[in-house]
């Protein structure tokens, strides 16, 4: 089994004598829905929990974990067995592990884990998540094969960025920041005069 790189997210289960490798690459976030379906997908995960979405979010852990695993992990995310007479077959984790280990991968697959570059108030929610707008910054930006930064998750995709492209001690300021700026600077001209 290849070695997995949990600064980025990836992390193993090991159950029964099997390793079940969990990866929040960008491929695995498109395998969980379309990209409208994955940002409401992210926020009921994330969201308040009560009695009448339990069972919704739980379907969501469990999608998100067979989405992000190599192979089949219904082990993990427990599963119902038989033909004449159903059996549910429980999960190997306690079902609020599940979810911790989904919302980790939803962490690290779609938003990262590093703190974000501070911008101009203006920046936008988008209620979409296009993966593929990520691994062709990565192809065009830092010289990656499409096929490896498919593999990416979103920490990995910004630590790379930040090391090719480091912050500065210029970042960009507000529009407040900025004409609080420039009336500070209209009275010291002012008391020069």
């Amino acid at each position: 089994m290849k070695p997995v790189i949990t600064d980025v997210g990836q992390f193993i289960i090991h159950s029964k004598d099997i390793d079940y490798s969990f990866i929040p690459s960008f491929f695995n976030m498109t395998k969980i829905g379309n990209p409208e379906k994955i940002v409401e997908i992210f926020s009921t995960v994330f969201g308040e929990i009560n009695n009448s979405n339990f069972k919704q979010v739980m379907q969501y852990a469990d999608e998100i974990l067979e989405a992000c695993c190599e192979t089949d992990c219904s082990v993990i995310t427990g599963y119902i067995k038989g033909e004449d007479k159903l059996i549910n077959i429980e999960p190997v984790i306690p079902v609020e592990d599940k979810l911790i280990l989904a919302q980790h991968l939803l962490k690290h697959g779609l938003i990262g884990e590093i703190p974000p570059k501070k911008t101009s108030d203006d920046t936008d929610y988008s209620n979409e998540f296009h993966a593929k707008k990520f691994v062709y910054l990565a192809v065009a930006h830092l010289g990656m094969k499409e096929i490896d930064a498919w593999n990416m998750s979103m920490t990995a995709f910004q630590e790379a960025m930040e090391a090719k492209f480091p912050s500065t001690k210029n970042d960009i300021v507000s529009q407040d920041e900025y004409d609080s700026a420039m009336s500070y600077a209209d009275t010291i001209v002012g008391l020069s005069c």
